[in-house]
C-alpha cells in the first residue's frame, strides 16, 4: 500500500512541502518549516508508539540501520531503571534517547570494549571478534 503523498524540500532548504498524490482522497499541499516538521514528527512518533505499546518489539537482528555518524550525544544516569540513558541529537527524528538498565549497560560497555580492541589491536586487545 502506497502513502499516497510526497515531501519534497525547497530549493533553499528552508521549507518543506507535504503533496497528497492521486487516490490518496485528499487534495492540496501543506508547507513546513523546521519546527513544524519537527513538531509534526515528534507527534507522529508519539502516536505510533501508542499504536505498538501493547506490541513485543520487533527482532533488531538482520534489519537494515542508517547509522548516525555525526552528531551531538550524551551519556547519563537513569533514574527510573537506576541504569544509563544514552541520548543523541538524530538528524531525522530529533533528539532521541535509550534507557540501558543496569546489565545492559555492562554489556554495552563490554562490547564496546571488544569493538575497540578489534579495530585497534595495537592497543592490547586480542582483535578477535566476539
Amino acid at each position: 500500500m502506497s502513502a499516497r503523498m510526497q515531501v519534497s524540500l525547497s530549493d533553499d532548504r528552508g521549507t518543506a512541502t507535504l503533496a497528497f498524490l492521486d487516490g490518496s482522497g485528499v487534495e492540496g499541499t501543506i508547507a513546513f518549516t523546521l519546527e513544524q516538521l519537527s513538531e509534526l514528527i515528534t507527534s507522529l512518533g508519539t502516536v505510533r508508539s501508542a499504536m505498538v505499546e501493547a506490541m513485543p518489539p520487533p527482532p533488531i537482528e538482520g534489519v537494515p540501520v542508517v547509522p548516525v555518524l555525526r552528531t551531538n550525544w550524551a551519556v547519563q544516569p537513569e533514574a527510573l531503571s537506576e541504569g544509563s540513558l544514552i541520548a543523541f541529537q538524530h538528524p531525522a527524528y530529533g533528539p532521541v534517547g535509550l534507557a540501558l538498565a543496569p546489565e545492559d549497560s555492562r554489556r554495552v560497555a563490554q562490547a564496546l570494549t571488544r569493538h575497540q580492541a578489534m579495530m585497534h589491536p595495537s592497543t592490547g586487545g586480542t582483535g578477535l571478534p566476539s
